[in-house]
């Protein structure tokens, strides 16, 4: 029998919204894999065929039919407010919830907002610890820059916002670039880890939407123009506009193809721009937020084990 403590993910993503929840709890699942269990809980089934497809030997469960028997420890990423916090109350789990500008608040025992700026502000509660700011924001390993090339990095994560990438990389080429664009949820398989990396590190510039994917290429130093699907990712371009890290384009729905021209111009001519870009990125989210999220997660179940202890006494 396994020793190894067993540790449940409930992630929310569907075919148009949450790639970034899932790859992130994948990427946590990775860094977790060696000394605990992890099961899944997908909130959809176009979200447990991604899981599966991207981690095979992963177990994976449903939520509608699994919650009376949760591991002792339940980490979720959801995003919106969800019934099946209460479940996980009532089944005694110690509850990590992981979240994006203050959205989905829920009467977890330890929080981890990782984002720039929030929506709404969190409740300072005496039996609920708060772990905020890009420190806790869980990237991939920053990748270390090499040489540009001429190419363009377009992502724009999953789901219909893919779409869109189309579009502003018939004006990356028009501007004599090469524009290399990401898959995401649906349709064709997913870039891997390793195409991902290599583009990062060799791209002149990127072009990418303003969720998940955007701390991952500022912890890389990589100068970037964050485009916003909607008023809620806008304010997260916004504040890293303001702080200087990256070029905000505003929303997609107002980017004409002159604009998308435009900023491609300025990154390619503005060196010291892109000089600034590079260096205020890593200072504002410096990669090492998954480390600290794994540590908050094994700070949890030592309670666990302590609360066992105590009870058996």
């Amino acid at each position: 029998m396994s020793t190894l403590t067993k540790i449940g993910i409930i992630v929310d993503a569907g075919p148009t919204l949450g790639y970034g929840h899932a790859v992130r709890c994948l990427r946590l699942a990775a860094a977790l894999d060696l000394e605990s269990l992890i099961t899944f809980y997908p909130m959809s089934e176009s979200c447990a065929s991604f899981l599966q497809e991207m981690s095979p030997n992963a177990e994976i469960r449903s939520p509608k039919s699994e919650m009376a028997s949760l591991p002792p420890v339940v980490i979720t990423d959801l995003r919106e407010t969800h019934g099946i916090t209460a479940a996980i109350h009532r089944n005694g789990s110690r509850h990590i919830s992981i979240h994006d500008l203050g959205l989905a608040q829920c009467q977890s025992d330890v929080v981890v907002d990782g984002s720039v700026t929030r929506l709404f502000p969190y409740t300072k509660e005496k039996e609920r610890t708060l772990y905020l700011g890009p420190k806790y924001m869980i990237t991939r390993k920053p990748v270390t820059r090499a040489k540009s090339s001429d190419t363009v990095l377009v992502t724009f994560g999953g789901g219909s916002t893919s779409n869109l990438a189309q579009k502003v990389s018939e004006e990356v080429w028009k501007a004599g670039l090469t524009p290399v664009t990401t898959r995401g949820f649906v349709g064709t398989a997913p870039m891997s880890d390793e195409e991902f990396s290599q583009t990062m590190a060799t791209c002149r510039f990127a072009i990418s939407g303003s969720g998940v994917t955007l701390y991952d290429l500022l912890a890389s130093g990589v100068p970037t123009i964050a485009v916003a699907f909607d008023r809620l990712q806008l304010r997260t371009a916004d504040a890293f506009h303001e702080r200087g890290a990256v070029l905000s384009a505003g929303l997609i729905q107002r980017l004409s193809p002159g604009m998308v021209q435009g900023l491609c111009t300025e990154m390619l001519e503005n060196r010291s721009l892109i000089q600034r870009l590079s260096e205020a990125g890593p200072m504002l989210v410096d990669g090492k937020g998954l480390s600290r999220v794994v540590d908050i997660v094994r700070r949890q179940l030592w309670l666990t084990s302590q609360m066992k202890t105590y009870s058996a006494c």
